[in-house]
């Protein structure tokens, strides 16, 4: 159940897309810091991008979100328009918004690679406030447990899942927050150290995969089958090939070229 946690007349806002909301303006603050960093010039562009790969990535996610409960959305069609039901499957959003983000880079001339650089330190927020949000309304939750008594504080909670039934559980969301956390750590460092230009984004995506295939195994909440697996999990292990490819495919380039990775930038985007 999710609670309300603004309603102004016609305007309900409910945690998650709360949540969600301030992820997304965390992750776009971000890249217009990094931009003013490193392209301090074209620093709108670098927004405008974020732009259409945030609306695109929030399409794509319902887009497969539908497809893969077509049974609940051919009943009820007119909630694939409201978000606020649930319904989103996360892989759709880099499925749909790297492409349109690189078709409006290429567009408003801004280096892609360098780009994806700053996703890469904008993507961890996202995830941390997605599984805050569940946390709230229940989505993602573990398995039952039969009492809080002999299981580490850490690992289980009195948490509801998405009927609102409150009962002992494997804190998964907490689990899947941490977890952004670290990603964020990683993606810090490397911004940091300067390490992998052009190639963090496709190492964090392919790591939040492997990551949340594993959290997959904890999870309880309904979700639908595909190859007799959780469908989350199925995606979330292509997710993990997909960029594992791109990004050696990247590497490997870049290697043959003789130089660090970054697009063919130069200069400070180099």
């Amino acid at each position: 159940m999710d609670p309300v946690v603004i309603e102004l007349g016609p305007l309900t806002l409910r945690a998650y897309n709360a949540w969600l909301l301030g992820g997304a303006l965390v992750g776009l603050g971000i890249i217009g810091w990094r931009a003013r960093r490193v392209d301090p010039g074209r620093a709108v562009r670098w927004l405008d991008v974020a732009l259409v790969a945030l609306v695109a990535a929030v399409i794509g996610a319902r887009g497969l979100g539908v497809a893969l409960d077509g049974d609940r959305f051919a009943t009820s069609p007119h909630e694939i328009v409201r978000l606020s039901l649930g319904g989103m499957a996360w892989h759709g959003a880099p499925l749909a918004g790297l492409p349109a983000a690189l078709i409006a880079a290429w567009l408003r001339g801004v280096p892609f690679r360098a780009w994806t650089d700053a996703a890469a330190l904008a993507w961890p927020p996202g995830m941390i406030a997605a599984w805050a949000g569940c946390r709230d309304a229940g989505c993602g939750a573990g398995y039952e447990v039969a009492t809080l008594a002999g299981w580490p504080g850490w690992l289980v909670a009195e948490l509801p899942d998405a009927y609102g039934f409150v009962a002992p559980r494997l804190d998964v969301q907490s689990a899947g927050m941490l977890f952004g956390g670290a990603l964020w750590a990683l993606a810090a460092l490397l911004t940091w150290r300067g390490w992998l230009r052009g190639l963090r984004l496709w190492l964090l995506l392919g790591l939040s995969g492997l990551g949340l295939a594993v959290l997959g195994f904890l999870r309880a909440d309904y979700a639908p089958v595909l190859l007799d697996r959780r469908a989350d999990q199925v995606f979330d292990l292509a997710l993990l090939l997909v960029s594992a490819v791109i990004g050696g495919v990247l590497w490997l380039r870049d290697r043959r070229k003789g130089r660090s990775a970054g697009g063919g930038l130069r200069g400070p985007l180099a």
